[in-house]
């Protein structure tokens, strides 16, 4: 039997070498190509044959997510197995929306890595099993709380996200009330306690 063809999309070159070496210390398995930017990551992707695609969800000029919708629109029947050193329950939900198998901390046994790759499917995902409390927030005030979570302020983050400054502190006000903060920085704090956010990250 052939080995399972396997592309790698992370920016961590160790951690990319690393895997590689394991994926091709497995009988059944093997790397093809392994790339550093969302765009090498799809020009690979467009030139090379491959069943499993490991992907980081943060890339130096995009979204890891972004890699996923195009991977699979390049190779429908391929397979995406999300690596990060974000895992949280929302992210994890992101994932499997958009197309992913499986969605892991970096921090997985191997062993867990390489099953997720042979075997993950989307009737059968792989997913790390995280606890996170959960806050009822709308996809606008996550939206906002990720804006606060990189130090925008509400003007700037009603600018990126291309709403009225009104809007924004409309939002920023839910967001205190439902995570009982007192300020913006408490409750970017308290998002990051409780596993909504990452601080200082798009995520």
């Amino acid at each position: 039997m052939p080995a399972l063809p396997v592309l790698l999309l992370d920016d961590h070159r160790v951690f990319t070498d690393a895997l590689a070496l394991s994926l091709d210390a497995e009988p059944d398995l093997r790397c093809v190509a392994t790339a550093g930017t969302l765009r090498d990551g799809l020009a690979r992707a467009a030139a090379i044959d491959f069943a499993v695609a490991v992907v980081d969800l943060q890339l130096p000029d995009g979204d890891g997510l972004d890699a996923v919708t195009g991977l699979l629109r390049l190779r429908p029947a391929a397979r995406i197995v999300v690596l990060t050193a974000h895992p949280r329950p929302d992210l994890a939900d992101r994932a499997l929306a958009t197309g992913a198998v499986a969605f892991l901390g970096k921090d997985a046994p191997l062993a867990r890595i390489l099953a997720a790759v042979r075997a993950a499917t989307a009737a059968r995902p792989v997913v790390d099993g995280l606890v996170a409390s959960r806050v009822d927030l709308t996809d606008r005030e996550f939206d906002v709380l990720r804006q606060l979570g990189q130090g925008r302020d509400a003007s700037r983050a009603a600018a990126a996200l291309g709403i009225s400054l009104h809007t924004a502190r409309d939002h920023i006000k839910g967001l205190l009330a439902k995570l009982g903060a007192h300020s913006q920085l408490e409750a970017v704090v308290a998002a990051q306690r409780l596993g909504l956010i990452t601080i200082g990250t798009r995520y």
